[in-house]
């Protein structure tokens, strides 16, 4: 504000000061409407109200200057301390406006101080974090580039610092127009509609020229889109136009050492990006109080009247239960009664006398559906031993049938195995396995044509071991060639050292079955 009286008295034109509160005022009023704001309200002990009270500012308020209104009557409200918000955001949106200083010192400066905290500070994935250089007016141009690139890669931002565009060296009597570079900051920044919290961090000196704005000016707008400024300014004899206020004004910080030392102002941005999700969000204050409008079932408007502006809720009040209702009316609830009263007798009646008709009429019924049933069990019970007899005799003939297939089966198979087994038996002999397990061995001959090996007692040949599974494999003879089939073994089945589910065995080929070790012989 200090800047702006500064400007009007230097402009000694009454209508452009006129003009100019007008706009200051109207965008201070407007940039009002996130500073408070009433979260979780309870009316469940009606007329107790209580929820919290949420303040944009960090720092905190004064609730002794805070005043609720119920239809323009001023409410005592009971504020307890303030709390931190209950979660905060993931990530964070920052922009850094760097001065492009034309003297090199300085440019060194804000440079050096930046890249230190990038490397040190407060950067996570997902934040969007973009870079641009500032200084005066060119072209109507003052931000170079002048659109946002957002990132959260370290190194490509240390690079768009260290590439900041030499456009703006040009100055003006010295100085920059910081204010205006904010403003087309926060422009920018609007257009994005960026969902998460988001602050401008000006790294600058203080001697910037007047704050020659039109429209909404930075301050009003920076509140209204909820974007605090920080500063970090490298320190001089002199300034002008500071922007100290201006971060003041929008909940954010200011830094200045005489000192100009690299280390302590990085060390300042990154104790700012540590704090600065925790400080967008804000503050609650607990509050109870009690309410004066009556138990009606409708919303009611309360205003919220502070130093930090004008807000309000919507309060939805109950409706009154009966209980209520008729201890308020006691004549009116006496005659609704009686009233009541004299309808349900006669209603009772009425219904009375229908259940008793309805009873006898039920009754008939039953006796008619009883009798009804009975015959239809009758029938249904003769009817079920019919196809009880009939489904023996086809159970019966299908059992025969059976019998016959599998007999023939079984021929066919025995037939089969025969032919098999003296195609086994034309090598002179037939084949056997050697097996071993620690220090026995022994050995088995194979005599037909299928075999099964297991624990079980089913197996044609049982080894009772407890590697081998239960049915653990089958060997088969089909045409001068045996196969060897995995039944679902645990252990596997492995022939020379790969495990296999089925494979043609070969003379002398090695089988593992859990501890015990074959091989195979024709």
């Amino acid at each position: 504000m200090k800047n702006f009286y500064l400007h009007l008295k230097s402009t000694k034109s009454i209508p452009t000061v006129f003009c100019l509160f007008l706009i200051l005022f109207s965008n201070q009023s407007f940039s009002q409407k996130n500073e408070l704001d009433v979260r979780k309200l309870n009316t469940q002990n009606f007329p107790e109200v209580t929820g919290k009270l949420w303040v944009r500012d960090p720092e905190g308020v004064k609730t002794e200057h805070i005043q609720f209104f119920e239809e323009d009557k001023p409410i005592m409200v009971n504020f307890g301390s303030f709390e931190k918000v209950d979660s905060f955001a993931k990530n964070k949106s920052i922009l850094f406006l760097v001065r492009n200083s034309g003297n090199q010192e300085e440019m060194n400066w804000y440079k050096n101080v930046l890249i230190n905290a990038i490397k040190t500070g407060d950067i996570k994935n997902g934040d969007k974090i973009a870079v641009i250089g500032f200084s005066c007016l060119i072209n109507k141009q003052i931000l170079f580039p002048n659109k946002l690139n957002f990132t959260d890669n370290t190194n490509e931002l240390i690079s768009r610092v260290n590439e900041i565009s030499n456009k703006g060296k040009k100055e003006i009597f010295g100085r920059v127009q910081t204010h205006i570079a904010i403003n087309e900051a926060l422009q920018l920044l609007e257009a994005q509609n960026l969902n998460i919290p988001t602050g401008i961090f000006v790294i600058s000196d203080d001697q910037s020229m007047p704050p020659l704005l039109t429209g909404e000016l930075p301050g009003p707008r920076s509140k209204r889109l909820n974007v605090p400024i920080y500063g970090i300014s490298f320190h001089k004899k002199s300034t002008f136009y500071d922007i100290k206020e201006l971060c003041i004004q929008t909940y954010g910080r200011y830094y200045s050492n005489t000192s100009n030392k690299v280390e302590l102002a990085s060390k300042e941005i990154n104790l700012y990006l540590s704090n600065f999700i925790e400080r967008h969000s804000g503050l609650f204050y607990p509050f109870t109080y009690q309410s004066t409008f009556e138990k009606d079932g409708k919303n009611h408007t309360v205003k919220i009247d502070s130093k930090e502006g004008q807000s309000g809720f919507s309060l939805a009040v109950p409706s009154k239960n009966i209980i209520e209702i008729i201890s308020d009316n006691p004549i009116i609830s006496g005659s609704f009664f009686l009233l009541f009263s004299g309808v349900a007798i006669i209603l009772f009646n009425i219904i009375k006398r229908n259940k008793i008709k309805k009873n006898e009429l039920e009754l008939q019924q039953k006796l008619q559906f009883e009798e009804m049933d009975k015959q239809q069990k009758n029938a249904e019970h003769k009817l079920s031993n019919q196809e009880t007899e009939l489904q023996k005799l086809k159970e019966e003939e299908h059992r025969k049938e059976e019998l016959l297939r599998l007999q023939k089966a079984k021929e066919i198979k025995q037939k089969e195995e025969e032919v098999q087994l003296n195609k086994m038996l034309e090598r002179g002999n037939l084949p056997w396995f050697e097996f071993r397990f620690g220090e026995e061995t022994g050995s088995y001959q194979i005599q037909s044509p299928r075999i099964s090996v297991g624990r079980d007692a089913g197996n044609t040949w049982v080894i009772n071991h407890p590697t081998v599974s239960r049915n653990h494999f089958q060997l088969t003879f089909h045409n001068y060639s045996y196969s060897i089939k995995d039944l679902g073994s645990s252990n596997g089945l492995y022939v020379n050292g790969d495990r296999v589910s089925e494979i043609e065995l070969k003379h002398g080929d090695c089988i593992q079955i859990g501890e015990i070790t074959l091989s195979f012989h024709i």
